[in-house]
């Protein structure tokens, strides 16, 4: 799965559970905007690792780095790798 896949379907989810990212940069952060609040992105993350069969790892992780669409497809990505 490349990465375009994966942003398409991160958006996916997004879309699923009515938020809507169209207008952000893809580096704005996600909960300074205001888009989410951070219990929210949670379960986002939790959505995402169900619909890609992965387990983000939270220990190893700073959540407030990947807030960004950007940054969110990249940890992604690098997990399915």
């Amino acid at each position: 799965m490349d990465s375009r896949n994966i942003k398409e379907i991160i958006f996916k989810i997004f879309a699923e559970n009515n938020i809507n990212i169209d207008n952000i940069n893809e580096d704005d952060s996600l909960i300074a905007k205001g888009i989410l609040d951070s219990m929210a992105f949670v379960n986002i993350l939790l959505t995402i690792e169900e619909e890609l069969d992965i387990e983000i790892d939270f220990e190893n992780i700073d959540i407030n780095s990947i807030v960004t669409i950007k940054n969110l497809c990249d940890i992604v990505s690098k997990m399915i790798q």
